[in-house]
Order: C-alpha cells, then sequence, then structure tokens
C-alpha cells in the first residue's frame, strides 16, 4: 500500500471551494476509499465539514475531499489555537482502546494509593523490559499503578510466547513475572489466557516495540526512560 503523506499541514480555515461536493455522503466517501485502498479496513468515518471526510484507521488518521478527488494525510492545525486537531483525535481514540483493557487481564503491581496506572505492553525477552522492571519499586513508591499487557513481539509461534503464557498460568503471577526477567525458568503450563487477544490489542494500538507504556490519559511513552522522567510526565 502506498499512501502519499503531504508534507504540508492543511489548515481548515484556508481551504476554497474548490474540493467541496456537499451532495456526497460517507457512503460515498467510504466506498471510494474502499475501492482505492481495499486491504485497508476502516474503524471510523465521519463528515467534519463541508470540504473533508476524516477517516481513522488504527492510529492514522487520512482527510478526503469532499469531491472525492484528493486524499489527504498530515497534520490538520487549528489556527486560532494552535491546537492540533489530528493528533487530539488520534489520543481520544487510542484512549477508548486503553479504557477497554480488562485489568484481569493485565498482570498489576499495586501501590497502596494509587495515583496513576501506566498499562505497560511488555515481553520478557526484551532486554529494555526487563531494564524498566528493575525499576518498578521506584514507580510503586511513587504511586504509580503497573498493569503490565504480556505481549509477544515476535508473535505467537515466538518461545517468550509461550513462556509468557506460563507465566499467566503459574499460581503466582507477579513472583513468576518477576523471576523470568531475572532470568530463571518458569515451569511449562498451559490455560485459558488473553495473549491471543493482547497481540490484537496490541495491533489495534499500533504497538510496534517494547516495552510501550500508555499513561491514563492516552499519552504514550514509547521505549524504555527511566523511572524519573516517567513521573515527570506526570507533572
Amino acid at each position: 500500500m502506498r499512501i502519499f503523506y503531504l508534507l504540508t499541514v492543511i489548515i481548515f480555515a484556508s481551504c476554497s471551494n474548490t474540493f467541496t461536493n456537499p451532495d456526497n455522503t460517507i457512503q460515498d466517501a467510504e466506498k471510494k476509499f474502499s475501492e482505492s485502498y481495499p486491504d485497508l479496513k476502516i474503524d471510523t468515518i465521519a463528515k467534519i465539514n463541508d470540504s473533508f471526510f476524516e477517516i481513522l484507521i488504527g492510529d492514522q488518521i487520512f482527510y478526503i475531499s469532499s469531491d472525492l478527488k484528493y486524499l489527504i494525510a498530515g497534520n490538520v492545525i487549528e489556527l486560532a489555537t494552535k491546537k492540533n486537531l489530528t493528533q487530539e483525535r488520534i489520543k481520544d481514540h487510542r484512549l477508548s482502546f486503553i479504557k477497554n483493557i480488562d485489568p484481569k487481564n493485565t498482570i498489576i503491581y499495586k501501590p497502596d494509593n494509587t495515583k496513576h496506572v501506566l498499562n505497560i505492553f511488555t515481553d520478557i525477552s526484551c532486554p529494555y523490559c526487563k531494564k524498566l522492571h528493575n525499576e518498578i519499586d521506584s514507580l510503586i513508591e511513587n504511586n504509580i499503578e503497573v498493569r503490565y499487557v504480556l505481549f509477544s513481539r515476535n508473535g505467537s509461534e515466538d518461545d517468550a510466547h509461550k513462556e509468557m503464557i506460563s507465566i499467566w498460568c503459574s499460581d503466582n503471577k507477579k513472583l513468576s513475572l518477576d523471576k523470568a526477567f531475572n532470568g530463571e525458568e518458569i515451569p511449562e503450563k498451559n490455560c485459558e489466557n488473553p495473549l491471543g487477544s493482547n497481540l490484537q490489542l496490541a495491533y489495534d494500538l499500533r504497538v510496534n516495540g517494547t516495552p510501550m507504556i500508555f499513561k491514563e490519559n492516552g499519552d504514550i511513552i514509547p521505549g524504555y526512560v527511566p523511572y524519573r522522567q516517567i513521573l515527570e510526565s506526570f507533572n
């Protein structure tokens, strides 16, 4: 699939009627997009004004001119406020997935008084995940609750995926995860587990590496950062 990204910023306020055809509907825009890119699955589509339709696919937003001639990829900035409307929309969409993460499908490290929650996609074969895990006590001491989403970045056939199933199926998930990050062998077990659905969730959230940290407001911290930087991000 090839979509050409415009390097210019599209400002709605400056658009002329060149692109406008108010008679075209959402269904018309969806059909046109699907004909051009049949392999892409649209999550949502909406008409945002007389000039443009908005298409959301994962964490990407595209705009189709209402005359259905132009596909635009780029950020929309509101001139009056300098707000990046595109990124705010992506963040809202991401947040809808984060809110649907079931705590029962995570391994939770919980302080006595939770002030903030982090959902972290982690992989026991990832050295930076181990590095972050080594600092988890410092997060908990600062009232940060950590919810680990077990996710094999190399797919379901990877040895780490199978080992994380054993962790999930163990009698003490937290202890087994601690041991795995310390390089200890985990006895093989199998049971009903969320690892498969975690792969789909990771796809929906466009997780392409670990650790991937999602804050409760929808912000992302991609990759490892020292715990102090995580704390500072809440200020």
